[in-house]
């Protein structure tokens, strides 16, 4: 049987609001963390890998898929020479609209990426919650994305992770549709080789998140998962509720973290 693997999630690595790109209270980490989250895994024995080499990896090797959200500027700043030196791979997923922009990685960053072993796949062209969108808007958000990433990089894109973990059966038919290979969420848990590839998920590596912790969720011992995982019920409950709009203004008053 194959082992089972985490899939990480993280998005913008700011000690302060002074650096590139966008700093967030919850899912900016501070490059402290991000080094000693490397540490840990290749000191206990992790090889971070991309997507397609996990599929073809050995049933019994311990593998980390380590992933960024939104292409944001210190993906590459600060991102990329920890996981070089360190022999390790990551996944960036981007939003096409935002390339290029003060807070975005450049469209020669990326492609600097690309040569340096990394995959970069699809987060959408505007981040818009795509279970919010009619049909044609979802069509749009998907083969636009994924249609100028393949012109700056000269090579097919099939991965793509769901803006703000939004989406539905609408958006994985379309995706299959235009190509796609696989879809990454933001619902906890792990996989491995006989995952559904359209209902990846994943690991938010959050600023909060102690060293203890992130080992706890990596290993998978159970500990940190289960609160996580309740945590993650009540937020999808009331988000079912409030509708997505007024869902994120209700958590970003009331419940950070």
């Amino acid at each position: 049987m194959a082992r089972q693997y985490p899939v990480l999630m993280y998005h913008g690595i700011h000690d302060s609001e002074n650096e590139p790109g966008r700093f967030d209270s919850v899912y900016s980490v501070t490059h402290q963390q991000y080094i000693e989250q490397l540490d840990w895994l290749k000191d206990n024995g992790y090889r971070a890998c991309t997507l397609a080499q996990a599929d073809t990896a050995a049933n019994d090797e311990k593998l980390v898929v380590i992933t960024f959200d939104d292409g944001d500027a210190t993906n590459f700043t600060a991102g990329l020479a920890p996981l070089k030196e360190r022999d390790m791979l990551a996944e960036f997923y981007i939003t096409s609209d935002w390339i290029d922009n003060d807070f975005s990685m450049s469209s020669d960053q990326l492609r600097e990426l690309d040569q340096s072993g990394m995959a970069i796949d699809s987060h959408g062209k505007t981040h818009q919650y795509l279970s919010d969108l009619e049909d044609a808007e979802i069509r749009l958000e998907l083969e636009e994305s994924k249609r100028k990433l393949e012109k700056i990089l000269d090579h097919e894109i099939t991965t793509i992770a769901l803006p703000g973990g939004r989406g539905d059966q609408r958006t994985r038919t379309i995706a299959k549709e235009l190509g796609y290979k696989k879809l990454c969420t933001s619902v906890l848990g792990y996989n491995d080789k006989g995952s559904d590839p359209f209902k990846l998920n994943r690991i938010a590596i959050t600023r909060p998140l102690s060293l203890e912790d992130f080992a706890s969720l990596v290993s998978a011992d159970g500990r940190v998962m289960r609160k996580l995982k309740l945590r993650q019920f009540i937020l999808t409950s009331m988000k079912a509720v409030l509708g997505n709009k007024l869902y994120e203004v209700v958590r970003n008053k009331f419940l950070p973290g």
